[in-house]
């Protein structure tokens, strides 16, 4: 590579993407934070990503939470590093919340230089939000329901393919796929247990056949019954086939 202080529009022409990556963080403030060679107000690091506290913040507790790893916008970053960073955002979030007693947190990610991004690096800004504090104000545009349709028709089918295709009438039926089949097992627990109580009423009866006996009679309205001292001294307890019937 050539040396930095020789450098001319032609060398940046014919150098490589990774040469003009590693350019940008031997030169990367926040990479030299990272290995130390320059000092900052450090809350929280470890293996891959480091949060440290702004020295020019939008409100006292500005807080940057960043990979360890030169990345220089948002889309560089694998998944598995976003997913991490955002949970340690998240927290950092918690933390404000929690310490300074704020009203509330922004997060904020400026992603190239014309969403006002200052140095090669993604960083990802936390801090405290008061009422009416003044910061972040979006000015408003009005915009007609032409120019809607055409921005959704351009960002939507790009989108999907990025998410993997699937869409929202997709999603809705699997989800209603997994809710009859959930029922449908359900029904199937309810029968099976349905039949259980059938086999255990049945092998009652066939262990006890005078208590079958008892039942038919009963069913004739018979003027003749059976003692209640005779069928226990037979060893029937009808208190056993209520059970069976939840009684």
């Amino acid at each position: 590579m050539p040396d930095q202080k020789e450098l001319t529009e032609e060398d940046l022409k014919n150098m490589s993407t990774e040469e003009i990556a590693e350019l940008q963080k031997q030169n990367c403030i926040f990479c030299k934070i990272v290995s130390k060679d320059i000092p900052a107000k450090i809350l929280h690091e470890d293996s891959e990503i480091i949060c440290i506290l702004d020295i020019n913040p939008a409100s006292e507790g500005h807080i940057l939470v960043y990979p360890k790893k030169h990345y220089m916008i948002l889309p560089h970053i694998p998944e598995e590093m976003l997913a991490k960073l955002f949970n340690t955002v998240k927290l950092m979030s918690n933390t404000l919340l929690t310490t300074l007693q704020c009203k509330g947190t922004s997060v904020f990610v400026a992603n190239g230089m014309a969403a006002g991004q200052k140095a090669p690096h993604v960083l990802i800004h936390v801090f405290p939000r008061r009422e009416d504090d003044g910061l972040l104000e979006m000015p408003k545009h009005e915009i007609s329901e032409e120019q809607a349709s055409k921005i959704i028709s351009t960002i939507k089918p790009y989108a999907a393919q990025l998410l993997g295709g699937k869409t929202i009438a997709q999603a809705d039926s699997k989800t209603k796929k997994i809710k009859a089949q959930e029922e449908k097992i359900s029904q199937e627990e309810i029968n099976e247990e349905i039949e259980k109580e059938e086999k255990i009423l049945e092998r009652t009866k066939t262990h006890n056949p005078k208590s079958s006996s008892i039942e038919k009679k009963e069913d004739k309205k018979t003027e003749k019954k059976v003692p209640e001292k005779a069928v226990k001294a037979k060893g029937v307890d009808l208190n056993d086939i209520a059970r069976l019937f939840g009684g």
